[in-house]
């Protein structure tokens, strides 16, 4: 191996990766002509001189030592053949093939005219020819070879005249046609070879195109399941939140409530159909994009009243989230020809944009200009902003830039279709943004497309819109507390939350819009339930109950989520929640999912308050030692069929009722989930270990006798491992 290792380091010097494939290949093959040559000629030398000694020992009488003269001669030619290796190496390419080709010539001509004339060894010249034919890609240099070759081969027939021929120049003439032959026939071949390789380094090159178009296809495959899957869930949440608030909204109408009450149930109800309306409608549009249908039903509108009017339409959910929002009007009697319902649209997506992204505190300013003939129409937020490899792409259909807030909200449909609106028009739209600092929408109306009015039509002023922004505002809904029960809800949605409070009114209510601020609150306050979202902005439902377990926060969880899917239940479920309803819900049932979420509190806190202030004290960290005890337990015994909670009881000598509830107060779990869990976790390692194991090996192994219902709890835990 060692040996082995040795020449393929012999062969490779000089080989580098920033050289051509052809130039390293020409490379190997000098290497490899010197390292037999020189190999070959140190072999027969030594067997010559082995014979040499033989004689010598046997016959001195007969003893002929070996030439002096050709050892010298084989020596010093190995030595020429192993510097063009080293020249090789040192990167003097072109100066090593010129030595190793005149060695040859040298030898063999000193062989055939001193060392050993008389024994053709002028023959051994017909092969340096073909060597420089392969070492050279150009002809010319294998010709002047050729040449030197064959008049150094007819030194011996004509000028030394060796052999005593009468017709040495006919010889010549015959020995010519056989150097012309080799030549060429090696040459034929040495061309079929090249245009091979050629034809092997375009179908390499077609493979990798290929390849690198397969990788290509399967990432987009995979991103386009990913948005899928994003898409629907999304799309999903911004359906589910408001058919719930209608829904119970309704189911909470009652004709003997004061006028006011049922007249606010009735604008929320209002106002989520609308936005149902809306997103259907812009699904509809989007169908219309597509087929190129989309048609304008243009007329004069007045930039300054049309602007007003969704300043208007906005200013009381900008204040609502704590915004500053402004309307910086520089122009006046300025008409364009829009299509109101479809760039009203376009507007609504860059404000709601603006409200989305822009946190509490933030400022989000409309302005309109008018400079250097081109009217503009801006909103800027100093809200999250955009990174600068995704500005290229935001106008994308579907796209949508990765952040805490896309994660739970929108499809990815709205900035495409604003463009899309707005190009139909023959406007322009364009984005800046600086992360964190500023983001810029800026539609640009060319002079073409205005009309300079006389008359000011606009019919809103600012001042007005504020008294009637204020008028519209609706009192907070306070609840009577009856109990002492104090419930935290965790919802982004704002109507939402409102919603949630009115049929908890019995109990005392703390809200909170992420998870985050959940945790937030929870460092200095207890609750009996927390009932929170699954899809939120800056930390979600999962994260948060992540933490809420780290943290051994022994309060009750509710998972009151738009996510229907499988995987995101999962997901929940295996954190040790104690409810997961999907929206929309019936009253009832989050009633009857809060009942046993209260009786499972008290559960826990009886267990507490068993024990003593000692224990108290080393309950966190008995909880890990009782943790670590019970996962090794269940490691060794879950492969016997029989194991179960029982075994788990028996084994810490208590009774199931009292493992149940110790379990339930210091890990969050019940046994039969826990013993579940380490089941498919080993099954998961054994597979991934073993991949063509069968799956009866695999259950049994765990201690499960169905094995078709365990690997279908496999799928969904882990997606297909295989």
């Amino acid at each position: 191996m060692a040996i082995r290792t040795f020449y393929n380091g012999l062969i490779n010097c000089g080989v580098c990766n920033t050289l051509d494939v052809d130039v390293n290949k020409r490379i190997r093959l000098l290497n490899t002509y010197a390292l037999v040559w020189g190999n070959l000629i140190f072999l027969i030398l030594h067997i010559g001189l082995i014979r040499d000694l033989v004689v010598l020992f046997f016959g001195k009488n007969n003893f002929k030592f070996y030439n002096t003269y050709a050892l010298t001669l084989q020596y010093f030619t190995i030595f020429l053949l192993f510097s063009t290796i080293y020249l090789n190496k040192i990167k003097y390419f072109k100066t090593a093939k010129l030595i190793f080709l005149s060695t040859g010539l040298m030898n063999f001509t000193i062989f055939s005219l001193i060392i050993r004339p008389e024994y053709y060894g002028e023959y051994f010249l017909l092969i340096i020819p073909p060597l420089a034919l392969s070492l050279y890609r150009k002809i010319y240099i294998p010709i002047i070879i050729f040449l030197i070759s064959f008049f150094l081969f007819t030194l011996p027939y004509t000028y030394y005249n060796l052999y005593g021929f009468d017709k040495g120049a006919y010889l010549v003439e015959q020995q010519f046609n056989l150097f012309i032959a080799i030549f060429l026939l090696v040459n034929y071949f040495k061309r079929i070879n090249q245009k091979n390789e050629e034809l092997l380094k375009l179908e390499k090159e077609k493979a990798l195109k290929d390849k690198i178009l397969l990788e290509k296809q399967q990432k987009e495959l995979k991103e386009l399941n990913d948005f899928k899957s994003h898409f629907f869930v999304n799309l999903s949440h911004e359906i589910r939140t408001p058919l719930t608030l209608i829904q119970g909204h309704a189911d909470g109408i009652n004709l003997n409530d004061n006028k006011e009450a049922t007249l606010d149930k009735i604008d929320i109800i209002k106002s989520q159909s609308d936005q149902i309306h809306s997103l259907i409608n812009n699904i509809m549009d989007l169908g219309k994009i597509d087929e190129k249908v989309l048609k304008l039903n243009s007329k004069q509108e007045d930039v300054s009243t049309f602007l007003t009017k969704h300043y208007t339409n906005f200013k009381s959910l900008f204040d609502t989230k704590n915004i500053q929002f402004t309307f910086e009007n520089n122009i006046q009697n300025i008409s364009f020809s829009i299509d109101g319902y479809l760039f009203s649209k376009s507007i609504n997506n860059l404000l709601n944009n603006a409200l989305k992204f822009t946190p509490k505190g933030g400022t989000v300013v409309l302005k309109a200009d008018f400079k250097q003939h081109c009217l503009t129409i801006a909103v800027i937020d100093n809200g999250i902003g955009i990174p600068e490899e995704d500005l290229d792409k935001i106008f994308n259909r579907f796209y949508q830039s990765e952040n805490h807030i896309t994660k739970s909200q929108g499809s990815g449909i709205g900035l495409f279709f604003t463009k899309n609106i707005i190009e139909a028009h023959n406007f322009s739209i364009t984005v800046e943004s600086i992360p964190n600092v500023s983001t810029n929408f800026c539609i640009k109306i060319k002079d073409d497309f205005l009309q300079y009015n006389t008359t000011n039509f606009a019919s809103y002023e600012i001042e007005k819109t504020n008294r009637l922004i204020e008028a519209k505002k609706t009192a907070y809904h306070e609840y009577s507390k009856k109990t002492s029960r104090k419930i935290l809800i965790v919802e982004d949605h704002e109507q939402m939350r409102n919603y949630i409070a009115s049929i908890l009114g019995d109990y005392h209510i703390t809200e909170a819009e992420n998870g985050e601020e959940a945790l937030r609150i929870l460092q200095d306050n207890t609750f009996d339930v927390i009932i929170t979202d699954y899809m939120m902005p800056v930390m979600d439902g999962k994260v948060l109950v992540e933490n809420i377990k780290q943290q051994q926060i022994k309060s009750p969880i509710i998972v009151l989520t738009a996510r229907t899917d499988k995987a995101g239940k999962l997901n929940m479920l295996r954190l040790g929640i104690d409810g997961y309803l999907n929206k929309p819900f019936v009253k009832e049932e989050l009633l009857l999912h809060l009942k046993q979420a209260f009786q499972s509190y008290d559960t826990i806190k009886s267990f507490d308050e068993q024990l003593d202030e000692k224990d108290k004290e080393n309950l966190n960290k008995f909880a890990q030692k009782f943790n670590d005890n019970l996962n090794l337990f269940i490691s060794e015994n879950m492969h016997t069929p029989n194991f179960g909670v029982d075994t788990i009881a028996e084994h810490f000598n208590m009774s199931k009722s009292t493992l149940n509830r110790k379990l339930k107060s210091l890990l969050g779990q019940v046994p039969k989930d826990i013993i579940m869990e380490a089941r498919l976790q080993k099954a998961r390692t054994l597979l991934e270990e073993n991949p063509t194991e069968t799956q009866k090996n695999i259950a049994n192994a765990v201690g499960i006798k169905n094995t078709s219902y365990f690997f279908k709890r496999i799928e969904e835990r882990f997606g297909r491992l295989s």
